[in-house]
């Protein structure tokens, strides 16, 4: 009897010492992706937020244009791949608009961009880039930008060499734009 219940209590013990290590898993995976997924009653678990997909695809864009900010010393509205670039990031923070940093939306999105950025926007930093998206959008009109890309794009097009496509018709308010990024983009530099 004592026999059995040792070859019980050792399989319980192992049984829980799996669950333990499949928790242990779990947790480690969730803590990874911590702010990358929502659950609700309509989807199942384990689904991108569109808030996170937009961080996402906004810190791609962020980082494509720094890395161009870097080699050009400023931001150059007359490049092509950078008004795509500031397309995309102005696309992908419309859902910005009105948020405050206590929502979900906000704090989803900011889970993205350090993941599309690839760490480029970090805990340091997260915070200022935040809140210059969030200005960018509420106070920046970028309406001009989005028919400015689509000119450029179609002129790729046409173009053998994309590096040498420039942008030829100013946006209307480009200034502005380029100030409001180039100051977000200035905080990578610290």
């Amino acid at each position: 009897m004592k026999r059995i219940f040792a070859i019980i209590l050792a399989a319980a013990a192992f049984l829980a010492a799996e669950n333990t290590a499949d928790a242990q898993l779990l947790k480690n995976l969730v803590n990874k992706v911590k702010g990358t997924t929502t659950t609700t009653t309509t989807q199942p678990a384990e689904t991108v937020s569109a808030a996170t997909t937009n961080g996402r695809t906004a810190g791609v864009a962020l980082k494509s244009l720094f890395t161009q900010y870097k080699a050009d010393g400023k931001l150059d509205m007359g490049n092509i791949n950078n008004l795509l670039n500031l397309t995309t990031l102005a696309s992908n923070i419309q859902g910005l608009k009105g948020q405050t940093n206590k929502g979900a939306f906000y704090k989803d999105f900011a889970a993205g961009l350090v993941l599309g950025s690839n760490n480029l926007v970090n805990e340091t930093n997260s915070t200022n880039v935040m809140n210059g998206l969030t200005n960018l959008v509420n106070n920046v009109d970028l309406s001009a930008l989005t028919a400015k890309a689509n000119t450029a794009a179609e002129k790729v097009t046409e173009t053998v060499s994309t590096t040498a496509v420039k942008a030829d018709t100013a946006i209307a308010n480009a200034t502005e734009i380029a100030t409001s990024v180039s100051n977000i983009l200035n905080l990578f530099k610290k």
